[in-house]
């Protein structure tokens, strides 16, 4: 019991549970102060058996299909993320040009206040009205100057080198994969 159960890798538990056996006895089992039952010595049989014929390979290519079918669940959340990106870089762009048309608007207002201040008397109430413009074309400046749009851009560069990452890790998985693929056909082609 003891050979069969390090040659699969076992500990002392997982081999009783295998066999039916109460934890606490495996061991007991194992140097012999305890004797199998007959049911427990035809399965240890036909595992032995089983360790002795060509079965070596089915474990292996159902992990490894099993792995195939995490790169593939794993390329299909990554593809996704990419799509999810792209939108967000979309829509980031989207702000951007806006924040740009509206701070090129607020600069234009900005020169005209400026120039007709020049031109105004003190103390009128279109100098009051002007200084009031003054004021709103420093929040809008502030809303979507400078600063506003070299965030947005920075978070628009983030987005696409994402998506270049992710891009490039699906094209490695997708070529493991294929791989993968190929060499289990040669090897069933060579197995026949």
């Amino acid at each position: 019991m003891k050979h069969i159960r390090e040659k699969l890798g076992l500990s002392q538990i997982d081999m009783g549970g295998l066999l039916g056996m109460p934890r606490s006895s495996a061991s007991m089992y194992e140097i012999g102060l305890r004797n199998l039952s007959s049911r427990q010595l035809a399965l240890l049989s036909k595992i032995e058996l089983l360790m002795q014929g060509e079965l070596e390979i089915k474990p292996f290519e159902k992990i490894n299909i099993k792995a195939q079918q995490n790169t593939a669940s794993t390329i299909k959340k990554m593809e996704q993320q990419i799509d999810k990106a792209a939108f967000d870089c979309l829509k980031l762009q989207r702000k951007l040009t806006t924040l740009i048309n509206d701070y090129a608007k607020t600069e234009l207002l900005w020169a005209i206040i400026s120039r007709l201040k020049e031109e105004t008397p003190e103390n009128t109430p279109l100098m009051v009205y002007l200084d009031l413009l003054e004021i709103r074309c420093l929040e809008k400046i502030d809303n979507c100057g400078p600063h506003q749009q070299a965030e947005i851009t920075f978070r628009i560069k983030m987005l696409q080198y994402e998506q270049q990452l992710a891009q490039t890790m699906i094209e490695e998985a997708k070529a493991k994969r294929y791989s993968f693929i190929e060499k289990l056909g040669v090897w069933r082609r060579k197995m026949m």
